[in-house]
C-alpha cells in the first residue's frame, strides 16, 4: 500500500466518493422505509422538520429544502392533502403564503423520526464508535461550512 492508499488515489477523494456513495444508498433505503411505514417521503419529513418551530413562507421552505419552487409546492400540496400542514395568507405580505404544521403533522413528524432513527441506527451503531462518529460529524460540518463559504 502506498502513501495515498490501496487504490492509488488521494484519500480525500476516497473519503468524498465513499460519503456520496453511502449517502445515496442510505437516502434510497430510508425513503423506502419511511414511505412504507408512514406514507411520507424524505422531502415531506424535511419540510415538517423546518415547520416544527414556526410557520414559514413557501420561498423559505424551498430554500431550506434546496428544491425548486414547483418541487416545494408539490411537497406542501401532498402534506396539506394529508392534513399535516395548513396554508394562510402572510399578514406582513399579501403576496406570500405561510405554511404551518398541524397537530397531525407533528405526530407524523414524530413517527417519521422514529422510523429514520431506527433505520440509521441499524446501519451506523453496529459499525462505528462514538469517537469515530464525533470525528465524522466534525469533518462533515467543516466541509459543509466550507462549501457554503464559511471560514473555519
Amino acid at each position: 500500500m502506498n502513501v495515498m492508499g490501496q487504490h492509488d488515489e488521494p484519500l480525500w477523494r476516497r473519503a468524498a466518493t465513499s460519503t456520496l456513495h453511502i449517502s445515496l444508498i442510505l437516502k434510497t433505503d430510508l425513503e423506502e422505509l419511511l414511505q412504507q411505514e408512514t406514507g411520507l417521503l424524505l422531502a415531506d419529513n424535511e419540510a415538517l422538520i423546518n415547520l416544527e418551530t414556526q410557520p414559514m413562507r413557501m420561498s423559505d421552505i424551498a430554500d431550506k429544502l434546496v428544491l425548486s419552487r414547483g418541487g416545494t409546492t408539490k411537497v406542501i400540496d401532498r402534506l396539506e392533502e394529508l392534513g399535516h400542514v395548513t396554508r394562510r395568507a402572510d399578514p406582513d405580505d399579501r403576496r406570500a403564503t405561510l405554511v404551518e404544521i398541524s397537530e397531525s403533522g407533528r405526530k407524523a413528524r414524530a413517527d417519521a423520526r422514529a422510523v429514520i432513527d431506527r433505520g440509521l441506527e441499524e446501519v451506523w451503531s453496529q459499525h462505528i464508535s462514538d469517537e469515530e462518529a464525533a470525528t465524522i460529524v466534525e469533518v462533515m460540518e467543516r466541509v459543509l461550512d466550507a462549501s457554503h463559504g464559511d471560514k473555519p
